[in-house]
């Protein structure tokens, strides 16, 4: 019996210096491990689909990102519940615009669990518009129409997650040099026709559209309480270099029969803004007027 325990205590020693022997190297490669810098990968909420594009070009397909909503009205109506909260909550970080936009966030924000939930807003250091609204002034938030208003917000996405996310700064500060470089190219390609629409009067019939219109330097005036036809003579108009504005969603019960119209778009919730912003210049775009052109006689 002495004999088995002694033996049982020789293979025990053993055993324990074997898995010393091993295991040191183990402990040395998980020691450094941990001074190694390793990817953090963030959980991103954000509301709305356009503001979700703006999230992937910055981090493309690193790190994951989730959107509630897509249209308008489900956003404008949305009544959070606890799981709501409880699910931003355990983000890392919550974007939203920052307005009037998502009528809901002060209070949903001033219940979440801030943790380490970073709350990020888009409107950051953009100058707001007022907004003539039922009656009321209040902020205009529809910012994201207009162009440096666009970059700003997309600066504040990148900055956030860069701020989360500080070993690949570098990389974030590329995707973003990337997706300016891409929105200024695709707008410069029609900056000589958006000129050439000096020409025309372009009549709103409210602010919906301000941002665009103030960023693309187009000559606007709104419709007042009068009919349009009173308007045009009371503003010595001429009805053949007046365009109106008109809201591609919801239209407009005017009757616009003989006028010059274009539809454009304050919001489109499967459309990027940067998508959004180049789709209404083309619109605008298709009003400029052709190149002229050149005699040969001057061309000699």
């Amino acid at each position: 019996m002495k004999k088995i325990t002694f033996a049982m205590v020789i293979i025990t020693i053993a055993l324990s210096f074997g898995m010393s022997f091993f295991s040191n190297p183990l402990l040395a490669n998980t020691e450094n491990n941990r001074t190694e810098s390793r990817d953090k990968y963030l959980n991103i909420m954000i509301v709305n689909k356009p503001q979700y594009y703006m999230v992937k070009k910055i981090i493309k397909e690193k790190n994951n990102a989730e959107y509630m909503f897509t249209n308008e009205k489900d956003i404008s109506e949305f009544k959070y519940s606890e799981d709501v909260l409880n699910n931003i909550s355990n983000m890392d970080l919550f974007i939203y615009s920052g307005t009037s936009f998502e009528p809901w966030s002060d209070s949903l924000i001033s219940e979440l669990k801030k943790g380490s939930l970073g709350i990020i807003n888009l409107a950051r250091g953009i100058k707001l518009l007022n907004y003539g609204h039922d009656n009321d002034t209040k902020e205009n938030p529809y910012y994201f129409e207009g162009i440096e208003e666009y970059k700003i917000a997309l600066y504040n996405v990148k900055a956030a997650i860069q701020d989360r996310d500080p070993q690949n700064r570098d990389y974030y500060e590329e995707n973003y040099n990337e997706a300016i470089k891409n929105f200024d190219t695709s707008i410069k390609e029609y900056s000589e026709k958006i000129k050439s629409l000096s020409e025309y009067k372009f009549i709103t019939l409210n602010n919906d559209f301000d941002y665009l219109t103030k960023s693309l330097n187009l000559n606007t005036i709104q419709l007042d309480n009068h009919e349009l036809s009173e308007f045009i003579k009371i503003n010595n108009l001429d009805p053949k270099k007046i365009i109106i504005i008109v809201d591609g969603e919801k239209g407009t019960k005017l009757d616009l029969s003989g006028y010059n119209t274009i539809k454009l778009w304050k919001y489109y919730g499967d459309m990027s803004f940067d998508d959004l912003i180049l789709y209404n210049i083309k619109e605008l775009s298709k009003w400029a007027k052709p190149n002229e052109v050149v005699n040969s006689s001057n061309a000699k």
